[in-house]
């Protein structure tokens, strides 16, 4: 498969390109999912091709083919490189593309790998989950339980001399259920998604979701619609990386800063929070689910400090963004497949725990709301804005968690709220993820602490 990489490499050189990756892929996914106990659907398909990219003088061209020939890999080079080269005399603004290299392999470790489990164990394994679901309490109603696994061999050269190669191995397992008592009908999600082999879906967490859930859309049966206003909250981990994620992390993203379209574009190296507060995108955790070796573009990938002690530090960077920003590379270029091309993405991301224990976050919160797990939201990172539904919520009156609470959601702008941060937990916790960008979706962990926010507006009735 190098070699294929090498013969596309070279044509668009011949060509005229002064840069060229190219990325080939051979990926297999399978999806089953079991709705009130009766198989919806299942699904495996596989995917095999190559994604090949020609650069001249600020202009891109992007072409996928499924040719995996010398020939097919040589035709499908030129073709972009002509198309690059027809286009970049028309580009607004010329650049040039640098980047350091590098080499190296990749190769998953697996207790289960997914072809060595049947499909019979994996269809018993969402019927477990959707029984334990629909079985929990008479008033569930309606179920949805899916499996998912992805495995993925990627291949990524360039005309710097990068060559490298990685795999990649995730399972998820979702539980969908609804209670309803008399007009009160009410649903929870939730998953269990990491990276490995089946393994992973053999743990307590992974084994019992059904019931997790279960309990939560029943208990959301007693709870009470939330009054709006102006509150002290305090954030469980899942919200928390919800709002670092899609309120932080997108406008973090170095795309949006020759687009001028971030509500940062003026902090790096500028406070945006207190001196306690540090956000990490981190894609060399072990076993998480949006963890990776090297980026879509071959670069090595490693921890990013994106806020350190109250300090926007740094950005998620493609090649390009880098080369234009003048900084330095860091392994955030994703795609979703080689038919798509790399953009600067997040991957396991966070807020750093400091050392409030949750007892004592909420017995120092006199009056205010725990906020927890996520329903829906929107955000828009050029103006800072955001809003989240969270999935339920409690009351706390003196210092006390009190009365769940149901349709709540918080809001505001994200300059303006960091800098209300006052405590953050001890505890951490990531969950599951899958982010949509440009019409491209990856998997991801997002999370963190329990933290407290001071006086920040939340919606209600």
């Amino acid at each position: 498969m190098e070699d294929l990489a090498q013969a596309a490499i070279e044509a668009a050189l011949k060509i005229g390109a002064s840069f060229v990756d190219v990325r080939i892929e051979n990926t297999t996914t399978i999806i089953i999912e079991i709705n009130d106990g009766i198989t919806k659907q299942s699904i495996a398909s596989r995917m095999k091709g190559a994604g090949i990219r020609a650069f001249i003088d600020g202009a891109w061209a992007f072409a996928q083919t499924t040719d995996l020939t010398p020939r097919g890999m040589r035709s499908t080079g030129e073709s972009v490189a002509k198309l690059a080269l027809a286009t970049y005399n028309r580009v607004e603004e010329n650049f040039q593309i640098d980047g350091p290299t590098f080499e190296g392999k990749f190769k998953m470790s697996l207790k289960k790998p997914f072809d060595s489990v049947s499909i019979e164990e994996k269809m018993n394994l969402v019927k477990m989950i959707d029984d334990q679901a629909r079985d929990f309490d008479k008033r569930i109603v309606s179920t949805r339980s899916i499996y998912g696994e992805l495995w993925s061999e990627l291949i990524i050269a360039n005309s710097f001399g990068t060559n490298v190669s990685i795999q990649n191995s995730i399972p998820r397992i979702i539980s969908v259920p609804t209670a309803k008592e008399g007009p009160n009908r009410q649903r929870m999600q939730k998953s269990v998604g990491l990276r490995g082999g089946f393994e992973e879906m053999e743990t307590d967490d992974a084994q019992n979701i059904g019931a997790t859930a279960a309990k939560l859309a029943i208990d959301l049966l007693s709870s009470k619609v939330a009054k709006g206003g102006v509150f002290d909250v305090v954030m469980d981990p899942i919200l928390n990386g919800v709002l670092t994620h899609e309120a932080f992390g997108h406008a973090v993203e170095a795309d949006n800063w020759p687009a001028h379209s971030t509500v940062l574009e003026d902090k790096v190296g500028q406070c945006v929070g207190p001196d306690f507060l540090s956000i990490t995108d981190d894609p060399i955790l072990p076993g998480k689910r949006g963890s990776f070796e090297y980026d879509w573009e071959g670069t090595k990938s490693r921890k990013r400090n994106l806020v350190k002690d109250g300090i926007l530090t740094e950005l998620l960077h493609s090649l390009e963004t880098s080369s234009r920003l003048d900084m330095e590379p860091n392994g955030s270029a994703r795609s979703q497949s080689f038919m798509h091309p790399p953009l600067p993405r997040m991957s396991n991301t966070f807020m750093e725990p400091k050392d409030w224990q949750f007892d004592e976050l909420i017995e120092d919160t006199k009056s205010g709301i725990l906020l927890c797990s996520f329903n829906y939201g929107y955000t828009q990172p050029a103006k800072g804005q955001f809003m989240f539904q969270a999935s339920h919520g409690y009351l706390i009156e003196n210092g006390e968690k009190g009365q769940m609470v149901r349709d709540v959601s918080l809001a505001g702008n994200i300059l303006e709220v960091l800098p209300k941060i006052d405590a953050i937990g001890s505890d951490f916790e990531l969950d599951a993820g899958t982010c949509g960008k440009n019409g491209q979706s990856v998997p991801t962990m997002t999370g963190g602490p329990h933290a407290r926010i001071r006086g920040v507006p939340v919606g209600g009735i």
